[in-house]
């Protein structure tokens, strides 16, 4: 369904035939750390959604205007601290 990787300071999210999306890689740290949910951006900086952990904090929970995708915890970790290039996005029905 798509990908992310780091940008920068920017996590930038790939959803196939949807567009690009972003979140401040801060952002991301703090919500990781449980202190509340994110603002997702489009490129002009525009909220399209958020970004919250699952119930069980094993998964990534991105709700893009009005679908809802996830990514694993573990990945999103090791793309921030620049042990992978890129993550999985999917789908969720």
């Amino acid at each position: 369904m798509g990908r992310f990787r780091m940008e920068g300071e920017m996590i930038v999210i790939y959803l196939d035939g949807i567009g690009s999306f972003q979140v401040g890689k801060s952002q991301v740290i703090s919500f990781l750390l449980r202190l509340g949910e994110e603002v997702i951006r489009d490129r002009d900086g525009g909220a399209v959604g958020m970004m919250s952990l699952s119930g069980s904090g094993r998964g990534v929970k991105m709700m893009i205007k009005e679908r809802l995708y996830v990514a694993p915890v573990r990945r999103v970790k090791r793309v921030l601290e620049g042990k992978e290039k890129k993550g999985a996005v999917f789908g969720v029905k």
